[in-house]
């Protein structure tokens, strides 16, 4: 069974030559406002007419018979030095060329600005593409993902309980104030021990193809509390004073019970003590205790 041309999945079409990619680290600033840069490029092309190489009659392979024994003969390809392998004779020469490369707003990191056909040019085959990835550079105070952004805002206790403003400058230049809400506290984390987080609408990064639509700007509070001993007997007096009561003292007798004091611990290590880490004393006993006593047999 006969199938025509283009069947099958695959092009009748002149074959095409390789793709070169280059790199583009762009701020983002960049992605967020849209740029356009100037490169230039280097890339062969053809001059003049490309002619059949007559040493392999346009094959780019010659072969040739070479004898192995007394009446046997074997047949070898190699590639046509006349032609490099290409199956044709051209001259070509190096071209520069600028080209504009438009960064459009809201582009993500990888995202490919392709220029159709401006790779080497080559006899009887479609020039490659040049293609230009986007690399986002990273920022020093806005992180993205997607169309939104994200920074972090460290507050002390005093502006956790009493109230803050903070002057952002956006990737635009635009200087916009971000404040809480009259009797708002800033909490260190939010209900499930998740980070707590605030949003501002619409001022997240342009989404690309419709700049006018815009992701949110996400502001992750951190609470800096004071450290061991910076308040005073007074200052801790005053503040028992001005926040709501605490629970109710215990009332014990120090002979009856058993006080303890903690230390600063690593979440990460809960699941690892009990026995395995008294084994782990015992073993470090033994090691620094020399040789175990060995029973003699007779």
């Amino acid at each position: 069974m006969f199938f025509g041309r283009g069947q099958g999945g695959r092009s009748s079409g002149p074959r095409k030559g390789d793709d070169v990619n280059h790199p583009l680290k762009v701020s983002l600033e960049d992605l967020y406002n849209g740029k356009t840069v100037k490169l230039a490029i280097s890339r062969q092309v053809i001059v003049g007419e490309a002619k059949e190489c007559k040493t392999c009659d346009g094959h780019g392979v010659v072969v040739e018979m070479r004898q192995i024994a007394l009446g046997m003969v074997q047949q070898l390809q190699r590639r046509c030095n006349e032609c490099a392998g290409q199956g044709y004779n051209c001259q070509t020469k190096k071209q520069r060329k600028v080209l504009e490369v438009h960064v459009e707003k809201g582009m993500k990191n990888n995202q490919k600005i392709v220029f159709r056909g401006m790779a080497d040019e080559k006899p009887n085959m479609e020039a490659g593409d040049i293609i230009f990835v986007v690399q986002e550079k990273e920022h020093e105070l806005f992180k993205r993902k997607g169309a939104d952004l994200l920074v972090v805002k460290n507050v002390s206790l005093n502006e956790a309980l009493t109230g803050f403003q903070w002057m952002i400058t956006h990737l635009d230049g635009r200087k916009i104030v971000v404040k809480s809400n009259p009797g708002e506290i800033i909490r260190p984390e939010a209900i499930g021990g998740k980070p707590y987080v605030k949003i501002v609408r619409d001022e997240g990064m342009p989404s690309h193809g419709n700049p006018f639509v815009k992701g949110n700007l996400y502001v992750l509070f951190r609470v800096d509390f004071p450290v061991d001993g910076e308040l005073s007997t007074d200052a801790m007096d005053s503040l028992r004073k001005l926040l709501p009561n605490p629970s109710m003292e215990l009332e014990y007798d120090p002979e009856e019970v058993e006080e303890h004091d903690m230390v600063e611990a690593d979440v990460k290590a809960f699941g690892s003590g009990g026995a395995a880490t008294h084994t782990n004393e015992y073993d470090s006993d033994e090691e620094g205790g020399g040789r175990p006593v060995q029973c003699q047999q007779s």
